[in-house]
């Protein structure tokens, strides 16, 4: 019999207890974390419209000192921006355009369900660290921060931050939440869709141990955006060490399972875990996402500042 990567089982036999932490809320990252990240800024793939002057990139035209390109004068145009030379060579008036610089909307979709509440440290304590840093870093860059967690078919959101003074309130609210009740990906990703302001990056921190995880993958991809998914994984999830006869009690749905965990199981774990890995790695290529995977004892200051520089989400 093997063991289904879909849900997360906790063990309910003592005699092969899986390990768990205390809810404890150590998410306040190191002073000298802090100041790594207020060097480092968050990179989306896609050149993406913002709404108001930052230091990002636009797909608009502006009039910052980068030039863009050049196109014929119409009547009413600034007489600023027009080429003299270009007018002194072809007798006919071009108006230089210039990149604007806009800020990025930086979204971070959290999955607060029961099965993110396991390992030690738990994978929703690494989660809303890394949530933590990715957001910091972004408010040091002037961009614009919103974090969406959602489960238990109901979801909470931050207002929409901006600059580093609001730091401490994000840290504040991310610290009030708990991980509880079941996944529901498809629909977190439609409502983080249908609230945000402006089209930006996604931030997926998740465990994507939903049924419904490519058909979230799937609608992330149909929008504007871009989107990098952080996938965490428990050590005991990625390599079981429990073995002998257990019941198996789903975190999210209480159902049970009998098996004997011996080699024969645990090798088509090892199997199913390295499809379901494969797949969600090809899903995030398919749709020309980022995609990172880490256990939940990796450190989150090697996960934000080189991991990521390695895909080229951070800089």
């Amino acid at each position: 019999m093997s063991v289904s990567l879909s849900t997360t089982y906790r063990c309910e036999l003592p005699m092969s207890e899986i390990p768990r932490s205390a809810s404890s809320k150590s998410y306040l990252l190191r002073p000298e974390f802090l100041r790594k990240l207020e060097q480092a800024a968050i990179t989306a793939r896609r050149i993406l419209v913002g709404r108001t002057k930052g230091e990002r990139r636009s797909a608009r035209r502006g009039t910052s000192v980068e030039f863009a390109d050049f196109r014929s004068y119409s009547p009413g145009d600034d007489l600023r921006y027009v080429d003299w030379n270009a007018y002194a060579r072809l007798k006919r008036l071009f108006l230089k355009l210039f990149v604007e610089e806009e800020d990025l909307h930086v979204y971070l979709l959290l999955d607060s369900s029961a099965s993110m509440d396991f390992g030690v440290p738990t994978k929703f304590d690494w989660a809303v660290q890394a949530a933590a840093a990715l957001a910091y870093m972004a408010l040091c860059s002037g961009d614009r921060v919103q974090v969406f967690s959602h489960a238990a078919g109901r979801g909470q959101n931050s207002r929409l931050f901006r600059g580093r003074g609001c730091a401490p309130e994000l840290f504040g609210w991310l610290t009030e939440l708990q991980a509880e009740g079941h996944t529901t990906l498809n629909a977190a990703a439609q409502w983080l869709l249908s609230s945000a302001a402006a089209p930006g990056i996604v931030f997926v921190i998740s465990d994507l141990l939903a049924p419904d995880w490519q058909s979230a993958l799937s609608r992330l991809g149909a929008a504007k955006g871009d989107c990098c998914v952080l996938q965490v994984f428990s050590q005991e999830e990625f390599e079981p060490t429990a073995h002998g006869d257990l019941e198996l009690v789903d975190s999210e749905t209480e159902q049970s399972l009998e098996i004997t965990m011996g080699s024969t199981v645990l090798r088509r774990y090892r199997q199913e875990r390295d499809d379901f890995l494969q797949s969600v790695r090809s899903s995030c290529h398919r749709y020309g996402f980022s995609h990172l995977f880490s256990l939940n004892q990796q450190s989150i200051e090697d996960v934000i500042l080189k991991s990521l520089r390695r895909l080229q989400v951070v800089r």
